[in-house]
C-alpha cells in the first residue's frame, strides 16, 4: 500500500488527487500597474504586469499575465492569455472592484483560471492601493503601482471548477 502512494507521489499524480481542502493557495510575487500621463503625445497604454504561481505540484512553474488598455477601452472582463507553463494554462481578467470608484490600476479585482489537464480552479482578489497596493504618481503624471511588500507573495484561495463541455 505504501509502496503504491509513493510510486503516485512519484509520477506525480498526488497533487491531481488532491481534494479541494488540501489545495494550497495560488502565490502572486509580482503584481504591478503603470497608467500614463494624461498630455498629447504621451503613450495612451496603461498596464498591469502579474507573476503567479501554483505550489500544488512537484515544479513549481510562474506564470507571465500582462495586458495593456485605454481610458477609451478599459480592460474590465477580457480574458487574457498568461505566458505558457509545462501542463497547465493560465488566464485571468480584470474586474471593476465594489468601490464607490473604482480604477483598473488602483483598485480592482483579478480572476484567475488555471486549467490543467482535465481540471480547472479559479479564485478572484481584491487589489486596492492603501490596503494591499502602494505606489505613486510623478509630477509629469505617470502613476506606477504595485503589492507592498508585506503582502508578498500574495495568496489566492482557489476553487476546483466545472469545465463546460
Amino acid at each position: 500500500m505504501h509502496t503504491s502512494n509513493l510510486v503516485s507521489f512519484i509520477l506525480g499524480l498526488a497533487p491531481l488527487a488532491l481534494a479541494d481542502e488540501d489545495l494550497q493557495p495560488w502565490r502572486i510575487s509580482q503584481l504591478r500597474t503603470f497608467s500614463p500621463p494624461d498630455r498629447e503625445g504621451s503613450s495612451p497604454w496603461s498596464l498591469i504586469n502579474i507573476t503567479i504561481a501554483d505550489p500544488n505540484g512537484l515544479i513549481v512553474n510562474p506564470a507571465s499575465c500582462a495586458t495593456k488598455w485605454t481610458l477609451e477601452e478599459l480592460p474590465y472582463g477580457h480574458v487574457n492569455a498568461c505566458s505558457d507553463i509545462p501542463g497547465g494554462q493560465w488566464t485571468f481578467a480584470m474586474l471593476e472592484s465594489d468601490a464607490a470608484n473604482p480604477s483598473p490600476t488602483t483598485d480592482f479585482k483579478v480572476r484567475f483560471e488555471l486549467k490543467k489537464g482535465d481540471e480547472a480552479f479559479e479564485g478572484t482578489e481584491n487589489f486596492k492601493v492603501g490596503d494591499n497596493m502602494r505606489g505613486l504618481c510623478s509630477a509629469g503624471g505617470v502613476c506606477s503601482f504595485e503589492l507592498k511588500e508585506e503582502n508578498t507573495p500574495f495568496l489566492v484561495t482557489q476553487t476546483r471548477i466545472e469545465e463546460a463541455i
